[in-house]
């Protein structure tokens, strides 16, 4: 698949992820990136191509109290899809799930609040001299230059 073709499985992924989230969450798209797929052992080689991944930031504050809820919506949307669901970590949580279609895709909650989707495909080319899906966005930094994914939207719902 092009990089063009990825970026819009990308970003099916994550939208059909959300779509049954009520009330709706709010976010921003991280820039899409490439990653070399390569053999591992004694000689590391490039197998030739690379997977597409993209990270979707949950910009609404959702409370602790919310998390399973949330969770629980997002699992439910994955196995009526037909989604395999591969790990859950219940102590920093997350869920990891594949598609019938080989992609995957996983919900992660981290510190203070964060909670990120993030999409993969592939198998895309390996393009070594140049970004693969264009010239980048900048994304938001906070004063000491880290991305800035801190939630600051409030929502009746998630936020209380």
């Amino acid at each position: 698949m092009t990089p063009e073709q990825a970026v819009q499985q990308l970003n099916a992924l994550l939208d059909d992820s959300m779509s049954g989230i009520r009330p709706p969450l709010r976010y921003w798209d991280g820039w899409p990136r490439s990653t070399e797929q390569s053999a591992t052992g004694l000689y590391e080689q490039s197998l030739g191509y690379a997977t597409a991944t993209r990270d979707r930031y949950v910009m609404t504050k959702v409370v602790r109290a919310k998390y399973g809820a949330l969770l629980g919506v997002v699992e439910r949307s994955w196995l009526a899809k037909g989604y395999t669901i591969t790990a859950v970590n219940p102590n920093q949580p997350a869920i990891f799930a594949t598609t019938p279609a080989g992609a995957a895709i996983a919900i992660t909650f981290g510190a203070p609040g964060n909670i990120t989707f993030t999409a993969s495909v592939g198998p895309i080319p390996v393009i070594r001299d140049r970004d693969p899906f264009g010239v980048p966005t900048p994304e938001p930094v906070m004063a000491n230059g880290n991305l800035d994914v801190l939630p600051r939207y409030e929502d009746p719902f998630w936020s209380a």
